[in-house]
């Protein structure tokens, strides 16, 4: 391995672990400052002031922050993140049963937006100002546009009243499924029950268009700007005076080039979006991560707030990581 590509992946570690201890605390500062009171929300709106004070010192809510912090610290060391104050479990519990609904939806939504706009993003770029170009990059920009909340209505609308597909949830409760791998279209399959994959499927697909929708558009715009910044430098045109066929061309020299700012933006748009698109969820009633950081923020619960926020902090600072080791492969210049 390259002395150039070990120091970079050193410094990317240390900005990693910095901007790590920076969210723990910009997070513990944030809970501790919303609105409410958790002993409220636990006891209900007539308790005395003696339950709620009592529910306070029970939970350590009465302490000083800085020995709050420290004690939160101590657990997160441990690889605990406590216990949720409200909902009744463990927080390590409820993200371990939400990850998996919202990784489920993230990668069939980027798996439909990259069967979508990458082709019609390579389309595009072969005819540039074309009919079919001004076409697709206006159905582009159309599907930037829609904000997601009206993409998720209107898509609630379409699926769940006019085609009659199941809402809510992964997978219908009548169905007995072993979980194998977290993923409810695998674990289906592997329990034999092609009903229960079908089921999952018709749950699974309005979520996840209503993701796939804006991320389409913005891969179909990227891919074709990316490919015809690419195929204006000289080795391309150098590939095309050897008589090299098109497809040699595109697949070989164009697109391994162009992919990298598509990476790019893919690794950040997948950062974000795995972390729990909270109205999507919200809207169609998916289990998972963002809908549970919904539920936490409604029932003032700091430890689940906390949690759940950290957890999406690692992935999206992972999800960056990866990014720049993906850049270092595509392009060894950047190795510095």
């Amino acid at each position: 391995m390259e002395r150039g590509l070990i120091t970079t992946l050193f410094f990317r570690l240390i900005q990693s672990f910095i901007a790590l201890l920076g969210v723990i605390v910009i997070i513990f500062v944030l809970s501790r400052v919303l609105p409410g009171n958790p002993a409220l929300a636990i006891l209900g709106p007539k308790a005395t002031p003696e339950n709620i004070q009592k529910v306070m010192s029970e939970w350590g809510l009465d302490k000083p922050l800085a020995e709050q912090f420290i004690i939160y610290l101590s657990k997160l060391f441990h690889g605990e993140l406590g216990e949720a104050y409200v909902m009744g479990y463990s927080v390590n519990r409820l993200i371990s049963e939400r990850l998996p609904a919202s990784f489920e939806l993230v990668i069939f939504a980027f798996i439909l937006a990259i069967l979508i706009g990458l082709p019609l993003g390579i389309i595009a770029s072969r005819r540039p100002d074309s009919k079919t170009d001004l076409a697709l990059s206006s159905l582009a920009i159309l599907g930037l546009s829609f904000p997601t909340m009206l993409v998720g209505i209107l898509l609630l609308l379409l699926f769940g009243l006019y085609l009659g597909f199941p809402i809510g949830g992964r997978v219908d409760p009548r169905y007995s499924i072993n979980t194998y791998t977290g993923f409810m279209l695998i674990d289906t399959l592997l329990n034999g029950n092609v009903n229960a994959f079908l089921d999952s499927l018709k749950r699974l697909l309005p979520p996840a268009l209503a993701l796939a929708i804006p991320l389409s558009g913005l891969l179909l715009r990227l891919t074709r700007n990316s490919i015809l910044e690419v195929s204006s430098l000289d080795f391309v045109k150098t590939a095309k005076m050897k008589r090299l066929p098109e497809k040699v061309v595109l697949y070989r020299h164009v697109l391994r080039n162009a992919m990298i700012p598509i990476i790019t933006v893919m690794g950040l748009y997948f950062a974000v979006v795995v972390t729990g698109d909270i109205i999507v969820e919200t809207i169609f009633a998916w289990p998972g991560l963002g809908r549970l950081i919904y539920e936490a923020v409604m029932l003032r619960d700091y430890m689940v707030i906390q949690g759940t926020v950290l957890v999406i902090s690692v992935i999206y600072i992972f999800v960056n990581l990866l990014v720049d080791l993906v850049y270092l492969y595509l392009d060894p210049r950047i190795r510095g």
